[in-house]
């Protein structure tokens, strides 16, 4: 809540895997060319991200194999202010399984800790990769549920007794795959709930392009736009949140 060529070249290992930042990519064998319009990826790489508000994303993903034919990887991100102070962080382990089906080829589960100013919590959820039946289209349903606890500033504003909070979260991923060289376009919306002596209510809908910056598509830029709204309240007072941020961000594989 609150986050790709071949012709002599070397080709790239990249597997399935969701990454929270849309900066993700597709591969349909061992070795591959990247396509970034896949959300259950994985793959060894790193991004990073500046935003209109001075903020610095940073992020470095290693993946691995096990003998069953499955995949996993393990991602580190962090972001700072404009002032280098820290801002959040996020912790996430990823696990792909490959079905037989053909409308749902991929299903992946995951585990995140996630820290910034409000909370610390952890997140497990779950998300599959849905064939639409449409050329180019890609669609990412994800569901999870969070527990942790309120920042010290969250429960001084609020007054509140109990750090504690459970919830949930949705998100519905839309890709779309615009040309032969992998440029494409992304929207979706993400909701996350928290309920406790606190009660935050957040709704998240972004609007994305990505285009690969390199022949062998292991450079990626993207631009995106996240808008925040929603609510922190409890009975002493309720805060209304409506937020909106352009990250730049730059992606490489290796």
């Amino acid at each position: 809540m609150y986050c790709i060529g071949i012709n002599n070249e070397k080709t790239h290992r990249t597997h399935t895997r969701f990454d929270d930042s849309g900066m993700t990519n597709f591969a349909m064998a061992e070795e591959s060319t990247p396509n970034p319009s896949d959300l259950t990826e994985t793959s060894t790489s790193a991004f990073f991200g500046l935003n209109n508000q001075g903020a610095l994303k940073g992020s470095i993903s290693g993946d691995f194999d096990f003998d069953n034919g499955q995949t996993g990887m393990l991602t580190v991100e962090g972001t700072m202010t404009k002032e280098g102070k820290y801002s959040d962080s996020r912790l996430q382990y990823f696990h792909v399984f490959t079905t037989q089906n053909q409308t749902v080829p991929r299903a992946a589960v995951s585990l995140d800790v996630i820290d910034n100013a409000m909370f610390t919590s952890a997140s497990l959820g779950g998300v599959l990769a849905v064939n639409a039946g449409v050329e180019g289209l890609q669609l990412f349903p994800r569901l999870g549920v969070l527990a942790g606890e309120y920042s010290d500033t969250s429960v001084a504003a609020f007054n509140a007794n109990d750090k504690e909070a459970v919830g949930g979260s949705a998100a519905f991923y839309m890709m779309y795959q615009l040309g032969d060289d992998g440029t494409y376009i992304g929207a979706w919306p993400e909701y996350n709930y928290l309920d406790g002596d606190i009660e935050t209510s957040l709704l998240k809908a972004t609007l994305m392009i990505a285009t690969p910056f390199a022949a062998d598509k292991t450079r990626w830029g993207q631009l995106r736009v996240d808008n925040t709204s929603g609510y922190m309240k409890n009975d002493v007072q309720s805060i209304n949140i409506d937020d909106t941020v352009v990250w730049a961000n730059y992606k490489f594989y290796f």
